[in-house]
């Protein structure tokens, strides 16, 4: 499917026979859900994936892994917005190495919890840049994340401040940078995090890793909270605990060209990666290269054409680009039409496509674009994957022609949410996992000692009620004057 759209992908693409036994308005496909033939409605690209199942395979030490977790803008059920995860093999008993989250954006925690991937491997976060869609799920994998299995520090990388300069005030825009956005962040959720200390949030011994350690272009420095001084029952003044954030702030503008670009490379793992930029939006845009073992994957972000992707991208194993729909299919969808076609006639269609086509001139990659990059990059990549894209039959169909256009050969997919890669060096693999749509947290794992609560007793046990008014507090078992009230079991 992926190396071009044959008559029989295009009746599959359109929902006619294949896939499944149509019955009125819908077809029964293989895993006997009713799946609906309105291409606007379904992915047999993804669906026709053999499937992966997380948990139930282990990852060998010349493999790595990529999960695509969300794959859109467009907060949608089918697709969460972006966010993958890349680990890669050598682990004890087959577990990954290292792992990776790169961006975030809202709705990929409950997805990453479907996949069984626990809080204590969410704790390096490569952020391409600030947009809500890449990081705003950042709140609640932090959060959350020490009341699970993450008792150590959350380590953030992005890029820079833009240094751009505001038309109105003309002052320089220093303070739009990851640095900013982490102290921010951090104080602006006290509240969450103090409440939650009367658990147990780090280890009693962590050794944090230095800048040597993970070859990083900053020293690792906790953000210190600016609410009250810092605390020595507070780990956030010793970076050592599962509510520190340790931001890995880069230079946006190096390639590594003439400089060093580097945003982590880890001596114990092998796995290097590497930041550019990229232009989406305003100046403080990256991507990102990882290398382990000889193999290579870029995740773009968000970005309009670049050479500059040109030139990163020779040879990689997999490239993980960017892509949008025309800008007519945009603004007609936005509009409630399937198609422009039917669009046309609405007297807020051109005002539509006005938006449309600024919102691409100044952020994203067409789905033609894509094609011409990957026609100019030699040797081009053994897979490339288009992503931040709205992916349904009728999209995907038109993708694949607008891409085939300029590269009719190479080996192209379009990722929708729960496809899992698996690379080897001469192989990608293509899976889609299966997962429980009511799946609770995935079994915490620690690794050592747990530290004393900030609130605790004099026994130096959790103190739950330490924070809460109890005056209007109606006690489990019986009320002040004797009366039963409801049973401690919670039954």
């Amino acid at each position: 499917m992926g190396k071009g759209i044959t008559r029989r992908d295009v009746l599959k693409l359109s929902g006619l026979t294949l896939g499944g036994l149509a019955m009125g308005n819908t077809a029964v496909a293989g895993d006997c859900k009713a799946q609906p033939l309105d291409p606007t409605k379904r992915n047999d690209l993804i669906d026709s994936l053999p499937p992966f199942y997380p948990g139930k395979e282990t990852l060998s030490p010349i493999e790595m892994r990529i999960t695509f977790v969300g794959t859109s803008f467009l907060p949608r059920l089918a697709q969460e917005c972006n966010s993958i995860f890349v680990e890669v093999g050598g682990g004890k008993n087959g577990e990954a190495l290292d792992q990776f989250i790169f961006d975030c954006g809202s709705g990929v925690v409950a997805k990453y919890n479907a996949l069984g991937i626990p809080m204590r491997k969410m704790d390096k976060i490569f952020l391409t840049h600030l947009h809500g869609d890449h990081m705003s799920d950042l709140t609640h994998i932090y959060l959350f994340g020490p009341a699970q299995d993450r008792k150590t520090p959350l380590y953030i990388w992005g890029p820079g401040p833009s240094g751009l300069t505001d038309p109105i005030d003309s002052h320089v825009y220093n303070d739009d940078g990851l640095n900013v956005f982490c102290q921010k962040f951090r104080d602006m959720l006290r509240w969450h995090t103090e409440s939650f200390s009367f658990l147990s949030t780090s280890y009693q011994n962590y050794d944090p890793p230095t800048k040597a350690d993970w070859g990083l272009p900053v020293n690792p420095l906790p953000i210190v909270p600016t609410i009250g001084p810092p605390d020595p029952t507070n780990a956030d003044g010793y970076g050592v605990g599962g509510y520190s954030v340790v931001p890995i702030q880069l230079d946006w503008t190096k390639n590594g060209d003439k400089d060093n670009n580097i945003a982590y490379y880890n001596a114990a793992t092998g796995v290097k990666i590497t930041h550019f930029p990229m232009i989406h939006a305003r100046k403080g845009s990256i991507g990102y290269k990882l290398e382990w073992k000889g193999m290579s994957m870029i995740f773009s972000g968000d970005s309009r054409p670049s050479y500059e992707m040109i030139n990163q991208a020779s040879g990689v194993n997999v490239l993980i680009h960017e892509m949008v729909v025309p800008a007519e299919v945009w603004a007609a969808k936005n509009l409630g039409y399937r198609t422009p076609s039917e669009a046309y006639s609405d007297p807020n269609f051109q005002s539509a496509l006005t938006v449309a086509n600024a919102v691409q001139a100044s952020s994203h990659t067409p789905q033609g674009a894509l094609g011409y990059i990957l026609s100019q990059i030699q040797p081009p990549p053994k897979l490339a994957v288009a992503t931040h894209f709205q992916a349904t039959d009728d999209t995907i169909r038109s993708a694949f022609d607008s891409i085939r256009n300029h590269y009719p050969n190479g080996d192209v997919t379009i990722a929708a949410d729960l496809m899992v890669l698996t690379v080897t060096a001469n192989k990608v693999i293509k899976r889609k996992a299966v997962v429980n749509d009511y799946a609770w947290y995935p079994l915490a794992q620690l690794s050592d000692k747990l530290a004393e609560p900030k609130y605790h007793d004099d026994q130096g046990n959790m103190d739950p009620t330490a924070q809460i008014d109890q005056t209007e507090l109606i006690p489990p078992g019986t009320d002040a004057k004797g009366n039963p009230t409801y049973d401690p079991s919670g039954y």
